[in-house]
């Protein structure tokens, strides 16, 4: 926050600072195009949902449709009902080869989940074939690039109230959730379940590397967001209240949040007749199989799925704009005419991510989606978050930026934030990248294991968000005036005159009041 608003600059140009790091903010901007185009796929899921909430009988609640399977469970209310019509296809003939030799009464969906695979999807049976585009999901996705085009044109101080919208729907609607689903059988086991860990976990150094990654997600570190956000504050805002609000709203979000959900799943768990540590249900599977199935269980179930794919849209449209704005604000700082068109800018950019999320949304796209989130996020930003530290820390060095913070907002940076930035994040990153590396394991999807060339092809993905650092390191370095290379990368390592200057003296005038 305080580099952003310090420079008041975009995720590339504020590495000024250090301009050979330049490359950690070009490397952000493409991780945060990778995450739009997937993401955005994922907003008109929700949207395509919410369609189908308006309808007097859900698609998802019976085994009556064309796209059931012989072996389709349907529950209702707690009774189970299976469909027995041999009229019906079995899973080979919908969704593709499920396993050599294996019956498709081996497998049992919920109606719930046929509806995900086989109607919204029409999951084909591996990466090899990606079938063709759902043009019923290619509608939503065009009018979410609309929402998304009409949200960023507008002014920051017009997107910003906006915002409080977004996010106060989700927090009601949560706090509502909660209270309807603590009311449902079952919801004080989900409930009791999710407050008592298991502490013997934090032994597993899995644990801590999905501990990393989300926070890195969460917080939107190293992706530039905070950076190009920050980047919109009045010089002299004390940014440092601002960091630390936001670190423990998140997390504390994140429990309240865990409480709503787990006395559904609690709730659902009792109607399917299972225990908690028998239910596993995470990711699209929750969101799309688990909760349609719950509340269309409910009194006035359309009100209930209308608020909940509300609250969801809510939530990516949150994470969406962000994502789009660091790759305009990056554009306009390297083409500084492009700020004059900048409605022309977010049109083009739009433009690429919805012809590239057409991908996605093909039959066989859930396995293009997973694959790309599976390797452009967590190598990339873990490394960046790990070359920020060393950069902040000890290239620019934390006294510097205890300075700038100093004539800026007239504070001291608290000691404890010093060794944090220079030592224990750093160190704690390194030691949990080097273990996933250690720990790496394929990606898959449900029981389907990705080829071997699909392997390559995720790791060139993860190749494209790590590459821009050295590449723009070595030319920072190299086209750096000196006689030697050292001398070379010790000029190249200095601030540029545009970061020096960026607090000039009237600057200064103007705050001494309000500091």
């Amino acid at each position: 926050m305080v580099i952003g608003q310090y420079s008041q600059s975009g995720p590339v140009n504020v590495w000024n600072l250090c301009p050979p790091f330049k490359g950690i903010g070009l490397g952000g901007v493409i991780y945060s195009w990778l995450y739009s185009t997937y993401f955005s796929v994922i907003f008109c899921w929700f949207m395509f949902y919410l369609y189908h909430s308006f309808s007097d009988n859900f698609p998802w609640t019976s085994c009556d449709n064309h796209w059931n399977t012989i072996a389709c469970t349907s529950y209702n209310l707690g009774n189970t009902t299976w469909n027995n019509s041999t009229s019906y296809p079995t899973l080979g003939e919908t969704f593709g080869n499920v396993s050599s030799g294996s019956s498709e009464l081996d497998v049992h969906l919920s109606s719930a989940e046929e509806f995900w695979r086989f109607h919204v999807l029409q999951m084909t049976d591996g990466l090899e074939n990606l079938g063709r585009i759902r043009w019923p999901l290619a509608g939503c996705l065009a009018v979410t690039m609309g929402l998304l085009f009409v949200w960023i044109s507008q002014e920051i101080k017009v997107t910003g109230k906006l915002v409080y919208v977004t996010v106060a729907i989700p927090y009601i609607l949560t706090t509502i959730f909660l209270i309807r689903g603590c009311l449902l059988p079952g919801s004080a086991d989900g409930i009791s379940y999710y407050i008592h860990p298991k502490f013997e976990r934090l032994k597993d150094p899995k644990v801590w590397i999905e501990a990393l990654g989300y926070s890195l997600y969460s917080l939107g570190v190293s992706t530039g967001c905070i950076v190009t956000m920050a980047g919109h504050n009045v010089m002299n805002n004390r940014c440092l209240k601002d960091a630390i609000v936001t670190c423990l709203l998140d997390a504390l979000t994140c429990v309240f949040v865990g409480f709503a959900s787990f006395s559904i799943i609690g709730h659902v768990a009792h109607l399917r007749g299972l225990s908690m540590e028998d239910f596993h249900s995470s990711g699209h599977n929750l969101a799309f199989v688990v909760y349609p199935d719950f509340l269309t269980s409910l009194p006035l179930p359309q009100l209930w799925l209308v608020l909940t794919f509300v609250m969801l849209m809510s939530l990516a449209i949150d994470t969406l704009v962000p994502g789009i704005e660091v790759i305009v604000a990056a554009l306009g700082d390297q083409f500084p005419q492009l700020r004059k068109r900048r409605w022309c800018t977010i049109c083009v950019v739009l433009s690429t991510v919805l012809l590239f999320a057409l991908l996605y949304i093909c039959q066989g796209g859930i396995y293009v989606l997973t694959l790309v989130d599976w390797f452009a996020y967590f190598p990339a930003l873990a490394l960046y978050a790990l070359l920020e530290c060393v950069v902040v820390g000890w290239c620019y060095g934390t006294k510097t930026l205890e300075e700038d913070v100093s004539m800026i907002w007239g504070e001291k940076i608290p000691g404890f934030m010093h060794a944090c930035i220079r030592i224990v994040c750093p160190v704690l990153i390194l030691v949990i990248i080097a273990y996933s590396g250690y720990s790496y394991r394929p990606p898959k999807y449900g029981d389907y294991i990705f080829p071997a060339w699909a392997n390559v092809v995720g790791w060139m993905i993860s190749l494209v968000a790590v590459l821009p650092f050295p590449v723009v390191f070595i030319w920072t370095v190299v086209t750096t005036r000196g006689n030697s290379l050292k001398e070379k990368l010790q000029k190249a390592l200095k601030p540029t005159e545009p970061w020096k200057n960026a607090l000039r003296e009237d600057s200064i005038q103007e705050m001494q009041p309000m500091a």
